[in-house]
């Protein structure tokens, strides 16, 4: 995996690393898991697309589907009956979420689906990528999904380049809301843009970039957040609207506002 840090890039600067993936597919893709750590939890669906990014406003831009299920295997089966047999009305007031929350938030038992072997899938997910010519992998919050997909697979991807969507909006989109807002004219659609954006929680709030928030902040539906295949769908037309939005603040000094949300990153990592 080669990740392109997006970080401490102009907004020109940026869009030229963008525009020089124009020759490769774009592969957005999402997975769903039973948890954070792939050591403990497992793969329980994949989904992707492949564009070609010159032309993905069209229908015809799009080279390829996948959208597999995975089976639970014995260690999650366990960990599913240790679970109900310590709280077996519920979840007893826990502010953690048990394996069969996520199954069901994640709607993993729909009907009418096959579900296959995990080393199977990732095999299958494996090929489909290689089966392009010169894939850029597009996730949100890459780093989660290359980590699952490496860890749980006996082979590991091979270095191909990765976009992370989630960095485009936290060191670009929302600097340079921030920005417009604070300039001496002020601007009326970045102030509203900003406002979707906050999260409020008890006395506190931020500005959310998660993708659920920021594609309905743009309009974007998202009645099937956490359906893989859905979630690389609204993946894409959030990056679409969010590139929109910060190529047409390209003349923009955002370094202020990006370097407090570089700042507050490198908080977070300690």
């Amino acid at each position: 995996m080669s990740e392109s840090k997006l970080s401490g890039r102009t907004i020109e600067g940026v869009l030229e690393l963008l525009d020089g993936y124009a020759s490769n597919t774009w592969i957005f893709f999402d997975t769903e898991t039973t948890g954070l750590d792939p050591n403990k939890g497992q793969l329980t669906e994949i989904g992707a697309i492949a564009v070609d990014p010159n032309a993905w406003a069209s229908d015809a831009s799009v080279l390829g589907e996948f959208n597999e299920k995975i089976k639970l295997n014995q260690d999650t089966l366990d960990k599913i009956e240790m679970q109900k047999s310590q709280d077996p009305e519920g979840d007893g007031g826990k502010k953690k979420m048990s394996v069969t929350d996520v199954l069901s938030m994640t709607r993993y038992g729909e009907s009418g689906r096959s579900f296959g072997d995990e080393q199977a899938v990732l095999d299958e997910f494996f090929e489909f990528v290689a089966s392009f010519s010169n894939p850029l992998l597009v996730a949100q919050n890459a780093a989660f999904d290359m980590k699952f997909v490496n860890v749980r697979s006996s082979s590991r991807l091979p270095g191909y380049p990765v976009l992370d969507t989630k960095q485009l909006m936290e060191y670009y989109l929302v600097p340079l809301l921030k920005t417009q807002v604070k300039a001496e004219e002020g601007d009326a659609q970045a102030q509203e843009l900003l406002d979707k954006l906050y999260v409020r929680r008890g006395n506190w709030g931020y500005h959310s970039i998660s993708m659920g928030v920021v594609s309905k902040a743009y309009g974007i539906s998202i009645d099937d957040w956490h359906n893989a295949l859905a979630d690389v769908k609204m993946m894409m037309e959030m990056y679409k609207s969010v590139v929109d939005t910060v190529r047409r603040g390209m003349e923009t000094d955002i370094s202020g506002e990006q370097a407090k949300a570089m700042i507050k990153q490198k908080k977070r990592k300690r």
